[in-house]
């Protein structure tokens, strides 16, 4: 059966190249071009202009309120350190309360430090993320005004869930001091709080104590080990999030050796995500609410099917498990442009298909629309492109473009821009 199919493929393959075959340069060109025109008009026919300041209006609102009927989930992927990326998220977040009643913000940052934004002195108020971020520099990894402000606001009006990894383990060690069952093992909970007192005290040392120090695993395990939380209590939970957090940071400094862990790296990454998302829904559920959440994370992380890390990410999960509540999610990729930025022409070849012009204002583009006609995009980029392309399409429901951003501001915390 093997053979057979092979053998089929490839009599396609030599029909198609006489079919080329027969046809003149100028016909090859033409039919090229007339095939990029299709692919252009095909765009052009499913973009609508959105606005967001002050909330979401325009067409491109409309839009995704009408496509977002059934979702459970809406999955926001961004570049990081943006300036309009998170006031386009809050503007959505808001019409997804209304039109939808969601209720949850899920965000790329240590749970742990969302916790501290949710506690009631904070809660709804930006200067204390900004405070909090001060404070632990190394705590909150997307710390700019604009992640401040929607984080904040979030928090404000609804729920907010972190499901990042550990970044900045100070304020995790402080909070297991007290709860170490004996001397010896508050001991060593503090040996290790000195040390990263020492190496996180300024935004430009990020994750020295748990990406950089070869040693911070080991010690981690042997203190889990000594520790012997209860299954489910609090300690439990902050060990096993700062050791698989340290766990993760092993592997990119092994990566950058040469070992062939990157994969592996990335798929430990996204189970964690996935099982901090987990812990904080059933709890919601015990709470008598079924979550409706916005996803704002990193573009890779919210791919439907295999992201470019190879990876399953937590993207794809919250997919199924939509499906399992009878219910959809629905993907968003922002690109922002602008200041500062590339260039249409200059973004990723392989989506060059999908943005034929940069526009003069925000805009939706129904991929979902397209995805019928995939392969007239996929054939318009060489053929090791096509991959990439042909995932993206199908990872995604709809492409926002932010054509007049600029990189975000770090005014409120006075951080290196990232």
């Amino acid at each position: 059966m093997k053979l057979m199919i092979a053998a089929l493929a490839a009599l396609a393959c030599t029909a198609s190249a006489a079919f080329a075959q027969d046809k003149t340069p100028e016909e090859v060109a033409a039919a090229a071009a007339a095939a990029s025109a299709r692919a252009t008009a095909l765009v052009e026919a499913n973009t609508r202009p959105i606005a967001f300041d002050g909330g979401l209006s325009g067409p491109g609102a409309d839009f995704l309120r009408d496509q977002t009927q059934k979702a459970q989930f809406v999955l926001l992927g961004e570049g990081h350190n943006d300036h309009d990326t998170p006031l386009f998220a809050g503007a959505l977040f808001d019409g997804l309360r209304d039109w939808r009643a969601f209720d949850t913000l899920v965000v790329e940052i240590d749970p742990v430090a969302v916790d501290t934004l949710k506690l009631p002195a904070n809660r709804g108020k930006v200067e204390a993320a900004a405070d909090l971020a001060r404070r632990y520099p190394n705590h909150i990894g997307f710390a700019s005004d604009q992640d401040l402000e929607l984080m904040a606001h979030a928090a404000g009006v609804a729920d907010l869930w972190g499901v990042e990894q550990v970044q900045g383990a100070q304020p995790l060690l402080e909070e297991l001091v007290p709860l170490a069952p004996n001397d010896a093992v508050r001991a060593q909970v503090e040996a290790l709080l000195t040390q990263v007192k020492s190496l996180e005290t300024r935004r430009d040392q990020f994750g020295a104590f748990l990406h950089g120090d070869a040693e911070t695993l080991p010690r981690l395990q042997a203190l889990t080990t000594a520790f012997a939380a209860a299954p489910g209590s609090r300690a439990a939970f902050l060990l096993e999030t700062m050791t698989t957090s340290a766990e993760i940071y092993s592997y990119y400094r092994r990566a950058r050796a040469g070992e062939p862990v990157g994969l592996f790296n990335n798929t430990v990454r996204e189970a964690l995500m996935k099982r901090l998302f987990l812990r904080q829904y059933r709890a919601a559920e015990a709470a008598g609410r079924t979550p409706r959440a916005l996803f704002k994370m990193g573009a890779w992380h919210m791919y439907r099917g295999r992201n470019p890390n190879q990876a399953f990410p937590i993207g794809n999960f919250v997919h199924e498990f939509a499906i399992s509540n009878d219910a959809e999610d629905y993907g968003v990729y922002v690109v922002a442009l602008g200041e500062n930025y590339a260039d249409v022409t200059d973004l990723s070849s392989w989506m060059a298909p999908l943005i034929p012009t940069k526009p003069d204002q925000p805009v939706v583009i129904d991929l979902r629309a397209l995805q019928p006609t995939a392969k007239l995009f996929i054939d318009q980029v060489p053929v090791e492109q096509r991959p990439a392309l042909r995932d993206f399409i199908y990872a995604f429901d709809a492409l926002v473009i932010l054509p007049n951003s600029q990189k975000a501001s770090f005014d409120r915390t006075g951080f290196p821009e990232r």
